[in-house]
C-alpha cells in the first residue's frame, strides 16, 4: 500500500476531505480498478460517473447520462453501468460507449459479472436480468424474485449470485445463475440493504441504512452478523470491494461523500520469516509453471485474481512444487497467499 495512500484513506474514513464533497452528487457505487489503480465513483444527481485516485482527487469520466448511473461493475477493459432501464459500457482507456442495451427494464440497480456475463436487478419490478455483452443480447432470468432486489454479487466458490433485499427484516437470497433457482439465505435484522460485496476469506459485507452499517457473514450465513464498526456512514448504497488494498468502498447517498474501510483483518500477521520482500516467484513471466520461495512456510493456500479483482484460479502450494497456471490466458495477474498476507504480481506469457 502507497503511504500517502493509506493517510488519505484514513481521513476519508471518517470525513471526506471538502474538495471530495464538492464533486460527489448523489454517490450510488464504487468500483475498482486495479489495472489502473484507481475507484470510479457513479453520481445519480449529476448522472456522471467520476475518477477518484490515490490521492482523492477527482476527474470525470463520464457525463450527461440521461438516467443514473446506478450500479457499476468492471468486466475486462470495460466498465459497465445502469442506466435506467439500460446497461451501457465504457472503456477504461478514454471512457469511449462501446455497450448500449435496453432492457426494457425500469430501474436497474445492482450490477454483478461472472466474468461472462452480467447480472442485474430491477428494483421496480422485482426482476433479475442475464445480460451477455459479447453477443449484446439478454434474458429475463428471475421474473420475480418475491421481494424488493437491490445490490448482488457473483459468488465463485458457490458459483451464485447473492442478492440483498429492500425493506424491513431485508433478506438475503441465492440465485442461480443458470437456472434463476431463487433461495432464501438469511432474513436479517437490517432495514433497507442496499449492497453487498465479498471480502478476502468470501465473507459477505452488506450496508444497510437502518442502522447505517457494514455488517459482515459468514460464507454460510450460519451466525449472525458482525457490525464492522465503519464510521461517516450515512445511507450506504452499492458497496464494493478493493482486493488489492482490502478495503470496502462505501458510497453514502445521504451526505455526498465515500467511505473507505480498511479491513484490518485481511492484512493477517506473516509467520516465520516471510515477508512480501522476501518471498520470490519465478520465473517471470511464466509459460504456465510458478515456483514459488516462501521463507519459514511450507504449504499455504492461494488464490489468483485478474486485475479487475475476480477470482480466477486458487489451490493449495507446497513447497518444492509449482503452481499450475496453464490455463489462464495471456496477462497480468495478483497471486495472493491470504494466510501468510503476501500479494505478488505476475506475467503469464
Amino acid at each position: 500500500m502507497h503511504p500517502r495512500r493509506y493517510v488519505c484513506l484514513l481521513v476519508a474514513g471518517a470525513l471526506a476531505p471538502n474538495f471530495l464533497l464538492a464533486q460527489l452528487s448523489g454517490p450510488e457505487s464504487v468500483e475498482y480498478d486495479a489495472a489502473h489503480d484507481r475507484y470510479y465513483v457513479s453520481n445519480t444527481t449529476s448522472h456522471t460517473i467520476l475518477i477518484v485516485d490515490n490521492f482523492l482527487n477527482t476527474a470525470p469520466f463520464v457525463s450527461g447520462l440521461s438516467s443514473g448511473p446506478h450500479g457499476i461493475e468492471l468486466k475486462g477493459d470495460t466498465l459497465f453501468a445502469c442506466s435506467g432501464g439500460s446497461i451501457k459500457g465504457y472503456l477504461t482507456n478514454g471512457a469511449v460507449p462501446v455497450f448500449d442495451l435496453d432492457l426494457g427494464a425500469i430501474f436497474l440497480n445492482g450490477l454483478t459479472t461472472d466474468g461472462a456475463y452480467l447480472y442485474t436487478t430491477d428494483f421496480s419490478t422485482n426482476k433479475i436480468y442475464k445480460v451477455d455483452p459479447f453477443n449484446g443480447s439478454f434474458t429475463t432470468l428471475v421474473g420475480s424474485t418475491g421481494y424488493t432486489p437491490n445490490g448482488i454479487v457473483y459468488d465463485p466458490t458457490e458459483d451464485r449470485l447473492v442478492v440483498v433485499s429492500w425493506g424491513a427484516n431485508a433478506t438475503i437470497h441465492a440465485v442461480d445463475p443458470v437456472l434463476g433457482t431463487n433461495d432464501l439465505l438469511y432474513t436479517t435484522p437490517l432495514t433497507n440493504i442496499d449492497g453487498i460485496t465479498i471480502d478476502c476469506l468470501g465473507n459477505f459485507i452488506v450496508s444497510s441504512w437502518s442502522p447505517d452499517q457494514l455488517t459482515k457473514y459468514d460464507p454460510s450465513f450460519g451466525m449472525a452478523g458482525v457490525d464492522l464498526g465503519a464510521v461517516g456512514l450515512n445511507n450506504p448504497a452499492d458497496i464494493g470491494y478493493d482486493p488489492v488494498h482490502h478495503i470496502v468502498m462505501a458510497p453514502n447517498a445521504g451526505n455526498n461523500t465515500v467511505s473507505f474501510v480498511q479491513l484490518t483483518y485481511c492484512n493477517v500477521g506473516i509467520p516465520g520469516n516471510a515477508s512480501s520482500a522476501q518471498v520470490r516467484s519465478y520465473p517471470i513471466p511464466t509459460d504456465g509453471e510458478l515456483m514459488l520461495e516462501v521463507p519459514g512456510v511450507s504449504w499455504t493456500p492461494y488464490e489468483v485474481m485478474d486485475m479487475s479483482g475476480r477470482k480466477v484460479h486458487e489451490g493449495r502450494w507446497d513447497e518444492g512444487h509449482p503452481i499450475d497456471l496453464h490455463d489462464l490466458a495471456t496477462g497480468a495477474y495478483l497471486l495472493e497467499l491470504p494466510r501468510i498476507g503476501v500479494r505478488e504480481r505476475v506475467m503469464v506469457r
